[in-house]
């Protein structure tokens, strides 16, 4: 699983992100990093890039290599990985199911709009339910849910029923954690999601 584009000609031990050796190979998805100044210049033309700054275009970023210059490359892939989390929080939209503030007509357009989704990937945490499709994330408060009286387990179950997988958070986490912070677990749908391309080019789900 992983949550950038790494497009380099040298080896690169880095599990979070696609690393690939041709700029088609990116997915489009996530940002991209491509690491080689030379590299850079093959791939956009020496006239059409600066060695003053590091960004190609607002998807696109650049650093040296080992050799170039280390130290770049070890900060460069540190800003990156920052830049990916917040690029991907960006992309979603989170829509909190407010059962104790929410007036009765919003919380039927929310459900309604869950219902119309076909796609749904959703992560079950102790506390939280998180749906995910069409760059949406619905976030529900079990806490407030059993709180108000309301069945967990036949939510639950609902939740099950409509989504395409259902990832539970202490058997997905461990694995994402390396790639998304503990607090912002609201974007593993997305991740999981998209994140991992096989080499033709199509989307599957491995975490």
């Amino acid at each position: 699983m992983y949550i950038g584009n790494i497009v380099t000609n040298d080896k690169i031990s880095e599990e979070k992100y696609n690393i690939c050796d041709d700029i088609s190979q990116i997915n489009s998805n996530f940002l991209t990093i491509i690491v080689g100044w030379g590299l850079v210049k093959e791939i956009y033309g020496e006239e059409n890039v600066s060695i003053l700054n590091k960004k190609i275009d607002e998807n696109t970023y650049w650093t040296f290599n080992n050799k170039e210059r280390k130290v770049d490359l070890e900060v460069d892939l540190k800003k990156f990985h920052n830049r990916c989390i917040k690029y991907i929080d960006n992309k979603i939209t989170y829509i909190f199911i407010d059962i104790l503030h929410d007036n009765p007509k919003k919380i039927k357009k929310i459900i309604r709009k869950i219902y119309s989704l076909n796609n749904i990937r959703t992560l079950m945490c102790d506390s939280m339910i998180y749906l995910f499709d069409e760059n949406l994330v619905f976030g529900i408060d079990l806490n407030i849910l059993s709180f108000m009286g309301v069945n967990i387990n036949k939510i639950k179950h609902k939740v099950k029923r409509l989504s395409k997988v259902t990832l539970i958070e202490n058997e997905i986490f461990n694995k994402c954690s390396r790639c998304v912070d503990y607090n912002n677990k609201k974007i593993i749908p997305y991740i999981y999601r998209y994140g991992t391309t096989n080499k033709n080019n199509h989307t599957s789900i491995i975490c």
